[in-house]
């Protein structure tokens, strides 16, 4: 049975899990909030000798973080993002792994070694400079102008040129979305608030094979070590670095019935938690 198989029949065992700071109205099939989100967000406001508040946003691969950033930032005035891959730390192209996983790394002319190396070191915190990344955080809570690092994730690489800067003195709310945010402590401690993206593994799983049909090609051996990458690096690091330290966050986001083309308008919490960060802006 190939990777794909063994994948999926594993992944349709995971039971649902209940998310305490929201529920389902089932007579219009929307998720709405409760009392305990609520008494999160009037706990945010500026603190002493930090020029801006910090908002961290935390789930496994594909579960929809950085469109989460992405729709903070374009309905909220005055924002910023920080992606945690702007302080990736690619690894040794010439490592060694083990038996079991060589095959994975060999050269493949339909399947890169680079984009299939960069998709096995996302995947571990150790490949991430979260000593920079702090710093960049200090820096900008102090009213220092920064320089965040643009990172490619389709061609695998850093491109200056699109690096930002970032004025806290003129940016009161900086939102930063990453896989393990809330594992390393000095991050994690630094967050005014911390949201957690709970999406299921299936649907995770799925959005992973779409986002990287377009390096596989339609290829089954692609495919197979794709496969082989998720079970081997993917689904362990989720469990080991992700699921685990998930309770560390304020407030829980379920997966919601997103719309075409992964579009989150609409949503309920969102707009709340949205109109709630508009408000603390403007209170600065």
């Amino acid at each position: 049975m190939n990777h794909l198989n063994q994948i999926m029949r594993k992944e349709s065992n995971n039971s649902n899990r209940i998310i305490k700071d929201f529920k389902l109205d089932l007579k219009t099939n929307r998720i709405t909030l409760r009392k305990k989100s609520y008494d999160e967000m009037q706990k945010i406001h500026y603190k002493p000798g930090k020029c801006a508040i910090f908002i961290g946003i935390c789930g496994g691969q594909a579960s929809g973080k950085k469109k989460i950033s992405e729709y903070f930032k374009a309905h909220i005035g005055h924002s910023e993002t920080i992606c945690e891959m702007s302080f990736f730390k690619p690894g040794d192209k010439e490592r060694t792994f083990s038996k079991e996983e060589e095959y994975l790394v060999k050269d493949y002319d339909f399947y890169s070694k680079e984009r299939r190396l960069y998709l096995i070191d996302i995947c571990n915190p150790n490949s991430y400079d979260y000593d920079k990344f702090y710093e960049t955080l200090k820096n900008l809570s102090e009213g220092k102008k920064v320089k965040i690092p643009y990172f490619d994730e389709n061609e695998c690489k850093f491109k200056h040129e699109k690096d930002k800067i970032i004025d806290p003195t003129n940016t009161p709310l900086i939102i930063i979305d990453g896989y393990f945010i809330y594992k390393n402590k000095k991050i994690r401690d630094f967050l005014d608030l911390k949201i957690y993206k709970e999406v299921e593994d299936d649907v995770r799983l799925s959005r992973l094979i779409i986002r990287e049909e377009k390096y596989l090609k339609n290829n089954y051996d692609a495919y197979e070590i794709y496969f082989g990458i998720y079970e081997s690096f993917y689904k362990p690091s989720y469990e080991e670095y992700i699921r685990i330290y998930r309770n560390y966050a304020n407030i829980f986001l379920p997966d919601y019935n997103v719309k075409e083309n992964d579009q989150v308008e609409g949503d309920e919490s969102l707009e709340f938690l949205t109109s709630n960060l508009n408000n603390l802006t403007k209170r600065r």
